[in-house]
């Protein structure tokens, strides 16, 4: 389940977006940043929400990419105050239960989309190209 919630102005003008990653499963942040690292410079990758607002406000991402489900700081939680400080910066969404409910809190956000785990494969490329492609983002 692949769903654009939508588009917010983001990226800085360099050629691959800088990309910051957060999951707490080890596994999942590994596969994450290299399906990212294809398109994009992978310039950091954390465990908890705490961790990515800190990071966020050290890196300034072009785009966030954050699991929803985390400790410390929840992915929405840690969203919400990203966008306060950096309202340019893209927010991507993963989880493994994209339900209809996660979707609402996503757009409530400012989230670009929201991806399934279980299709990020494709889904994750391609939400990103297409944040890449939204005129506005860049």
């Amino acid at each position: 389940m692949f769903v654009c919630t939508r588009s917010t102005p983001a990226m800085s003008h360099s050629i691959r977006p800088r990309v910051l990653i957060a999951d707490d499963h080890l596994p999942m942040l590994a596969t994450l940043a290299r399906l990212v690292g294809i398109d994009c410079d992978v310039i950091g990758t954390v465990t908890n929400g705490e961790a990515l607002v800190r990071e966020t406000r050290r890196l300034q991402p072009d785009l966030v990419v954050v699991d929803i489900f985390m400790p410390a700081m929840d992915g929405f939680a840690a969203g919400r105050q990203i966008k306060l400080q950096f309202p340019q910066t893209l927010l991507i969404y993963v989880t493994l239960d994209p339900e209809p409910a996660l979707n609402a809190e996503a757009i409530r956000v400012g989230a670009f989309a929201l991806v399934s785990k279980e299709s990020a494969v494709t889904q994750l490329p391609d939400a990103i190209r297409r944040a890449m492609a939204d005129p506005r983002a860049l």
